[in-house]
Formats: C-alpha cells, sequence, structure tokens
C-alpha cells in the first residue's frame, strides 16, 4: 500500500517534538500523498505555520473564527477531504480533549468532525505519559478505533530518560499504510462467532470457532524486543512471533477482542485480520502499551520473549572499533507480567511462557508463583525441533492449582488452541481446571 494520492490531515499540538512533524509532512509528500496542517496555537510557539505552508502548498488551519475560505466550515470541508488524520504530536492536553469530547481548538474541533481513521502518535515526558489520567485516555481513544502507535525511548527534552518520545516519522508512516490498506478491519467481526462453528483462516488452520470468549478481551505479548546498545546494534533474540500469532488466532476463534502488543517481527505473521496491532519495538514500550490496555483486559497472555536487560546508558552515535575492549553496563529490564500480575483486579486471569533451557518445572513454577500467574506454559529451548523459528512447539502448562497439562509436539496453532481451552477454562467462575496428560 503507497500513499500515492492520499490526503492526510496532519494535526501537530504543542510539544517540543512539534519540529518532528515538519520532518513527517516532508515525508509524506515524497510520498505522493496530499497534506494539509491543522495546528494548536501552543505548537505555533515551536514551529511557525509558514514551515507547513511552504512543505504543504495549502494554508494551515488554524483558528476555528478566521475568514473562510468557502462558504463551508472548514473543520466540515477538511474532514470530508481527507482520507486520514494523523496527530504528531499528540500531547497530554490533546488526548485529554480528544478523549473527552472537547473540541475548542481547529484540531480537536477537526477531529470530532472527521470520520476516517485516526492515528495519534503521543510524545511526552515519562511521568506525564504513565499518569492514570493519560493511560485512561489512551485507552478511551482505542476503545474508539483510534490507532496509537506507542512512543519510543530515549532521552527527553528534559534530560530524563524513559519513554515519551515522538516515534519515528518512518514509523507513523508505515502504521499509516497499514491503515489504509484495510489492516485490522475484520477484528471485529472476526469475534463475532457462530456456536461450534469449524473454521480454517487464511493460513490453512482448522479450529473450533465458538462463542466461549465472548465479549472478552485477550491482550496478547509476541515476538522479541531490541534494546539498542547504539543507534544500529541492539540486544535481541531469535523469536519470531508465531507463538504468539497462533494465540491471537485461537483467542479470535473463540469470540475474544484480541490486542497483539508484538515486537519487531515480519509482517507476514502478523494477524491483522483477526487482532489489533500495537508494534513496539523495547520492553519499556512493550510495557506501557500493556498498562495502556490493562483495565478493559479480561486475561493477558505473555508470549513475547522479553529481552531480560537493556544498556544503561545507548549510546547516541554508532560506536566505532578502536582496538579496545568496549564495556557496556546492563540493567534489568521491566518485568512485564510480573507487573500486570501483581496489579491485576480480581476476574483477571494471567498466563505467562517459559522458554527454559534447564529444570523446567522447577524455573516455571518459581515464574508462576513470582509473578502472580493463573498458569504458565512452559518449553524446553535447547530441543531444535520446536521453540523460537519453529513452526512446533511443545511443553507444559503448569497451573496455580498444582496441576498441570502436557502438550506434545504439534504446529503453533494447535499448542495455541490448548492454551486458550485453559484460559476459557479459568475465566469461568470456579477455576477448577482438571488434569490432563495429552501424550
Amino acid at each position: 500500500m503507497t500513499l500515492k494520492d492520499k490526503k492526510i490531515l496532519l494535526g501537530v499540538s504543542g510539544g517540543i517534538a512539534a519540529y518532528k512533524a515538519a520532518d513527517l509532512c516532508s515525508l509524506l509528500r515524497k510520498r505522493g500523498a496530499a497534506v494539509r496542517v491543522v495546528m494548536t496555537r501552543n505548537a505555533t510557539q515551536f514551529v511557525a505555520p509558514l514551515t507547513f505552508e511552504t512543505l504543504t502548498q495549502s494554508p494551515v488551519y488554524l483558528d476555528l473564527f478566521a475568514a473562510q475560505h468557502s462558504y463551508e466550515m472548514e473543520h466540515i470541508s477538511w474532514a470530508r477531504w481527507g482520507d486520514a488524520l494523523i496527530v504528531a504530536p499528540a500531547t497530554a492536553d490533546v488526548l485529554a480533549k480528544m478523549a473527552a469530547g472537547i473540541a475548542d481548538d481547529a484540531l480537536t474541533t477537526l477531529y470530532l468532525s472527521f470520520t476516517g481513521p485516526v492515528v495519534v502518535a503521543p510524545a511526552m515526558n515519562t511521568q506525564m505519559l504513565e499518569h492514570p489520567a493519560t493511560r485512561k485516555n489512551l485507552i478511551t481513544l482505542e476503545e474508539r478505533g483510534v490507532r496509537i502507535i506507542p512512543p519510543g525511548v530515549g532521552t527527553l527534552a528534559c534530560g530524563e530518560v524513559g519513554a515519551g518520545r515522538l516515534p519515528e516519522p518512518q514509523t507513523i508512516i508505515e502504521e499509516l499504510e497499514r491503515i489504509l490498506a484495510g489492516n485490522n478491519s475484520a477484528a471485529e467481526e472476526t469475534a463475532r462467532s457462530s456456536a461450534n462453528e469449524v473454521i480454517s483462516d487464511k493460513n490453512g488452520v482448522t479450529a473450533v470457532r465458538d462463542n466461549a470468549l465472548a465479549g472478552r478481551v485477550v491482550v496478547i505479548t509476541s515476538g522479541p524486543t531490541h534494546e539498542y546498545l547504539d543507534p544500529v546494534r541492539f540486544l535481541t533474540n531469535p523469536s519470531s512471533g508465531k507463538m504468539g500469532a497462533a494465540l491471537a488466532r485461537a483467542a479470535a476463534s473463540r469470540g475474544a477482542k484480541v490486542h497483539l502488543v508484538t515486537g519487531p517481527v515480519s509482517p507476514s505473521v502478523l494477524p491483522t485480520d483477526c487482532a489489533t496491532i500495537h508494534r513496539v519495538t523495547t520492553a519499556e514500550q512493550m510495557l506501557l502499551a500493556v498498562q495502556a490496555l490493562a483495565d478493559s483486559a479480561d486475561a493477558f497472555i505473555f508470549a513475547a520473549a522479553v529481552s531480560d536487560f537493556r544498556v544503561d546508558r545507548p549510546v547516541e552515535k554508532k560506536i566505532k572499533r578502536t582496538g579496545n575492549a568496549v564495556v557496556l553496563p546492563l540493567v534489568e529490564n521491566p518485568d512485564i507480567s510480573q507487573a500486570i500480575g501483581i496489579r491485576k483486579k480480581p476476574g483477571q486471569v494471567t498466563i505467562g511462557f517459559a522458554a527454559e533451557t534447564d529444570d523446567l518445572e522447577a524455573n516455571a513454577l518459581t515464574k508462576l508463583n513470582r509473578k502472580h500467574l493463573d498458569a504458565i506454559v512452559a518449553n524446553d529451548v535447547t530441543n531444535p525441533r520446536i521453540g523460537f523459528e519453529s513452526d512446533d512447539n511443545e511443553g507444559t502448562i503448569y497451573l496455580r492449582n498444582g496441576q498441570k497439562r502436557f502438550i506434545s509436539r504439534r504446529p503453533k496453532d494447535e499448542v495455541a488452541q490448548a492454551v486458550v481451552d485453559v484460559l476459557v477454562e479459568l475465566l469461568q467462575p470456579a477455576h477448577n481446571v482438571p488434569s490432563q496428560e495429552d501424550t
């Protein structure tokens, strides 16, 4: 999907990252899109409207009460003109107004008038981003169909290091291209299923579809994370995201609304036909994305292979050879499943994964307790027949009630069905899952 001949509305709000919106605007134009820019008054304190007028060859929409260029009000005529609306950067103030339906300036009035796809790229200080009010506003917007691009992690304008950087223009454009290509349009339809219907998905995988998870929201983490050492190198692992994608398909086939929070994987792996996709890069970004979804979720399946460590202070320029050893201090990344597990609400269910190389059961049970999980799927990643890049998997599901289920080697889609079977039972009022040995 290209942006040639597409009509893009670019909303710019008043944060220091507003200057990056000029790069985004320029790149959109280079991709062949027609662009119109709407700015808040605060945004003009960072970038002059003339900059965007020069880049777009169109006037900037700034004042609700300025002289109109036609008999139509601009927030209506522009809303009818655009194919998509991007708000980048989106400050905490603008997010709050959008979530509350406040329309007191050109940008928020245009947002309420626009009926097409909306993409929001938040950018702000980490503490503002993590404040419960901001997180709630992001959840509200996402529930209304707004696509949220998680902010990047790095050195912020205030000098602190954390989440809150505006995503790179290329990342925003890739997300926009996916939306305009129609991805995720079938997610809600997939969640509506008829009882005991046998289906085959786009990958030819046959499964039983029923309504066991109808009305439930399931958040699944998937893929690896990338922890940058410098602008071009990072710590990661071989996770392909196939297991997380299989879990998303399995949960959707049972009627759930699925959110897949995924690290960097091949686009061909992503189940865009049955899940809402949230792309992230680092462990901290993944945690923020999951936390933003936490209040509305009924269940979490933590299948991502999250990097346990990151460099304490990533180097801003590429590390050059000097002939000497390089020492890069590492610090622990947040434990996403534990962070959610210890704060989960009554009735919420959490299932984790344990990729182990030794003492499989002991390590799995330790993680089950430490992370406050209801169940954990443990597998031996030293087995070359299964694991990260394989299409097959096997493992044992350990439950908090002391019971367990062994899943023999089989395609990951079938393993996912077995895991979702356990999820269905755990979500019942009585968490009494019988032990079944499957060999």
